[in-house]
């Protein structure tokens, strides 16, 4: 855990420096990106239509 902390610390410290509701935006950004790429993911892999038997 103190490995982790000494090699976030430079990276997390600035972000408590931002008001509680710019923390909140970014995170919520973060979450919200995370989602679109693991959507991206399945639609490049499974392509873009639906199965057949759907339609």
């Amino acid at each position: 855990m103190i490995r982790l902390w000494d090699s976030a610390c430079n990276e997390f410290i600035p972000f408590l420096d931002y008001d509680v509701e710019i923390r909140r935006v970014i995170c919520s950004t973060n979450s919200i990106e995370s989602l679109n790429a693991r959507y991206r993911r399945v639609i490049k892999a499974r392509g873009h239509s639906p199965p057949s038997k759907l339609r």
